[in-house]
């Protein structure tokens, strides 16, 4: 007899109703359903259902997508595909999955479907998945051609009380030793147990231009505000279009770092995550954006969390990292003063400019940098013809540390993990980050 189990994962909280027997189903009239199935190869199917009387066509749009890990037809995004050759040919999609098959993530949402209305009128699809985080929206079309992309109404991301949102839709499925390899044990993103839970904080502050700027701050499980040794804390940055919201709603990085601090991986320490897509002249991540969100974090974020937190005040105790247009204000803000931060961290650098030339960088050398991406990420490495000559790619910046011998990870070369540009990418190197870098010397 199958058994169905729901699950619903929230930031800190995880709602799993089982029912056993078919028979015993209640009848759902939209969202995602996760069950056991013995007919899966996954063990696992995940059922949509959406309703909507006067769409035309619906169509389910997520990161329900593989590749085979470390398959080099898709490194760097296609870097060393031969001409007339595509990424995609060498995708897969859930129903080709196989057990053995060595299938890793890709893309945040590259599958797009059909879905089917039932008896009912409701717009079904059912998909079998392996273990993972997914992110998914639906396609409403309004005639044969015109459609909006909109999150499951009843499945609503996360946000916060100051408008950090997100676009898409989100659900977990659990781990099969038995089907599944261990790269698909996701549970590390999921909440800690009962009292090793971090809290969240959405803060305002006053920014550069006057204007009033949102965050949001992460306090580790057992924040003491009168602890004698202050907190240490690391900034996050999200990528393009994004906000505040990104690495605690989409990245799981409260999660990640409860589960790690619970383990004793790492000392408790502060997450603070700030909204630089308020900065939009052609695009914050652009050169001159950068006279305004370096002093808006050096000069307005930061001292306000030291004024209204326990954290520490030495550069050393601080770290900075961000992802993709997040990495171009890391790598700006270690161009800017490599003295400001103990840590640095480039995860998927889509382009840092003016690596300064200097006679001296010793200053470069007394922090700690850390460059990483997914295999199949295109900011991995320049491709020629698609990227201008100023642009840095994580491969290509690594080079430039080289060539100053200023050192990175630790020495032991850059970090690329299963993935893409995307959400299957980013929170293992930041698990990874946290686990073997930050303050472990």
């Amino acid at each position: 007899m199958k058994k169905r189990q729901m699950i619903l994962a929230g930031l800190f909280t995880m709602i799993v109703l089982s029912i056993e027997g078919a028979s015993g189903v209640m009848a759902r009239e939209s969202g995602v359903e996760v069950w056991e199935n013995n007919d899966s190869l996954t063990g696992y199917t995940a059922t949509f259902r959406y309703s909507d009387e006067e769409a035309v066509k619906v169509e389910l749009k997520g990161s329900f997508q593989f590749y085979v890990d470390g398959e080099e037809a898709v490194y760097a995004g296609g870097y060393n595909l031969e001409e007339g050759d595509a990424m995609e040919n060498y995708l897969i999609g859930p129903e080709d999955w196989t057990k053995g098959g060595n299938y890793v993530h890709i893309g945040d949402e590259g599958y797009v479907t059909a879905m089917e209305k039932d008896d009912t009128g409701i717009w079904t699809c059912s998909l079998d998945l392996p273990g993972g985080y997914y992110l998914y929206q639906y396609n409403v079309y309004s005639d044969e051609e015109t459609f909006t992309s909109i999150p499951d109404p009843t499945n609503i991301a996360a946000v916060n009380a100051f408008g950090a949102h997100q676009q898409r839709s989100q659900f977990y499925v659990p781990y099969n030793e038995e089907t599944m390899s261990p790269y698909y044990d996701w549970s590390w993103c999921l909440p800690a147990e009962e009292g090793e839970r971090g809290t969240l904080e959405g803060i305002q502050y006053e920014g550069v231009d006057g204007r009033i700027m949102n965050a949001e701050i992460y306090l580790p499980a057992h924040y003491d505000a009168e602890r004698e040794k202050p907190y240490k804390v690391l900034y996050l940055s999200h990528g393009g279009w994004g906000d505040e919201g990104d690495w605690f709603y989409q990245g799981h990085a409260g999660n990640i770092m409860d589960r790690l601090a619970a383990q004793g991986v790492c000392e408790e320490f502060v997450i603070v995550t700030m909204n630089n897509d308020v900065f939009p002249s052609g695009g914050w991540w652009i050169e001159w954006e950068a006279e305004k969100y370096i002093p808006n974090i050096c000069d307005c974020l930061i001292p306000y969390i030291e004024e209204h937190y326990n954290v520490s005040e030495k550069p050393g105790d601080r770290a900075f990292a961000g992802l993709s247009s997040g990495a171009v204000v890391t790598g700006n803000l270690l161009h800017h003063d490599p003295s400001a931060f103990g840590y640095f961290g480039l995860f998927s650098c889509s382009a840092t400019y003016s690596f300064p030339e200097l006679e001296d960088y010793s200053t470069f050398k007394d922090t700690d940098i850390f460059l990483a991406g997914g295999w199949a990420d295109y900011c991995v490495s320049n491709k020629e013809n698609n990227y201008s000559d100023e642009d840095v790619m994580v491969v290509t910046y690594a080079e430039k540390l080289d060539e100053k011998e200023i050192p990175y990870n630790n020495g032991e070369g850059i970090l690329l993990v299963p993935g893409n540009h995307d959400w299957f990418t980013w929170p293992q190197v930041l698990k990874t980050y946290i686990s073997t870098t930050l303050w472990k010397a």
